[in-house]
């Protein structure tokens, strides 16, 4: 019995109507003015299935190939010759398999590139999954010698830092951390949230703030950053591989080792767009829960703005270099603010016109 396929020789694109004829352990393929015959045991299904057709490949590069429906009779005839048709994934690595240093190479490239994804994008949040899982009191006693570490090398403001936290303690931050706020004489507009509850603030951005509303703004964004560990998590997606290791092997106790030796990083550390978004819209929660004026947030916000202003992108201050543009804050925040109103607080007005003066 004949069956009817397309033929390609290998040597040009024409594609030729061939009869095919079974005939033991050979299939012999009539096409055009020639002839030619396959063994059945060295026939292979090609990668290509689609649109209700598949093919055939034979013989060495370059390859003859055999085209035909898959509700033909040919294909019928076949199905008790050949080995199941690999399709999908194991189609392509069968025709890797069978590419020579060609595959070779396009095997290494996916194996690299999977090997990358993997590192940076999978373990990653594993190293964030388990900073997640440090108990709280691990991370206050690490938070406690990031601070000794990073603040002791630098001029506390003693008066400031008393007021600051009097302001402070007069703001429901909605969290059990044991929150301590220090100011440090630097000309740099920063301030940072280390792991456990210390929020470091430069006397710097301090004097770019004109309103209490706007300090509230800027600690209730630090503070977010710490009730969601961000630091931590931050400094685990720096340690990725160690941490990861440390896990593998059971010791528990080098992950806090490896985080406190990255303590002089810490300042370098830069958020995700992700967790300084989350921190801006909590500490508008926050300010929300604590019935003041969301119009601080983006007054504030205002202000760094005009900081942006007067550095290159390559010369941005720290804290404005590691947040996202803040025209984009602005601009969420606005948005997310809309209708909202708030109060005057009394308590802190007093308090922060004290700080005005210790400018």
């Amino acid at each position: 019995m004949e069956h009817s396929a397309i033929y390609y020789d290998g040597k040009t694109s024409q594609p030729y109507d061939a009869q095919i004829i079974i005939s033991g352990n050979a299939l012999t393929i009539n096409y055009g003015n020639g002839q030619v015959v396959w063994a059945i045991s060295q026939i292979d299904y090609s990668s290509f299935t689609g649109k209700g057709k598949t093919m055939l490949k034979y013989g060495e590069f370059p390859h003859q190939y055999l085209e035909f429906p898959l509700d033909s009779s040919l294909f019928h005839a076949l199905e008790n010759y050949l080995p199941k048709r690999r399709e999908g994934f194991w189609a392509f690595s069968n025709e890797l398999a069978n590419s020579g240093f060609r595959g070779v190479l396009i095997g290494l490239a996916i194996f690299m590139a999977i090997t990358a994804s993997f590192y940076f994008l999978v373990l990653p949040k594993v190293a964030e999954y388990v900073a997640d899982k440090i108990p709280i009191e691990t991370e206050i006693d690490l938070g406690k010698q990031f601070y000794d570490s990073f603040v002791g090398d630098m001029e506390v403001d003693k008066g400031k830092t008393k007021l600051l936290n009097d302001f402070a303690k007069k703001i429901d931050f909605e969290t059990e951390y044991p929150l301590t706020f220090t100011v440090v004489k630097s000309e740099q507009v920063n301030a940072f949230a280390l792991p456990g509850g210390n929020v470091v603030v430069f006397d710097a951005i301090l004097k770019k703030i004109k309103t209490p509303e706007e300090l509230v703004a800027l600690l209730s964004h630090e503070v977010t950053h710490v009730k969601e560990r961000h630091s931590l998590k931050g400094l685990a997606r720096n340690l990725t591989g160690s941490l990861v290791i440390s896990v593998i092997i059971g010791d528990m106790n080098t992950i806090g080792n490896i985080l406190v030796s990255q303590a002089n990083n810490i300042y370098q550390l830069g958020f995700t767009r992700d967790m300084e978004k989350q921190a801006d819209l909590e500490g508008l929660e926050i300010m929300y829960l604590n019935k003041l004026d969301p119009q601080g947030m983006i007054h504030l916000m205002e202000r760094l703005n005009e900081e942006e202003k007067k550095y290159g992108v390559d010369k941005m201050p720290a804290y404005l270099n590691s947040h996202p543009m803040t025209k984009e804050r602005i601009a969420y925040i606005t948005e997310e603010s809309k209708g909202r109103k708030g109060q005057r607080n009394e308590q802190l007005e007093e308090i922060w016109k004290k700080i005005e003066t210790e400018k």
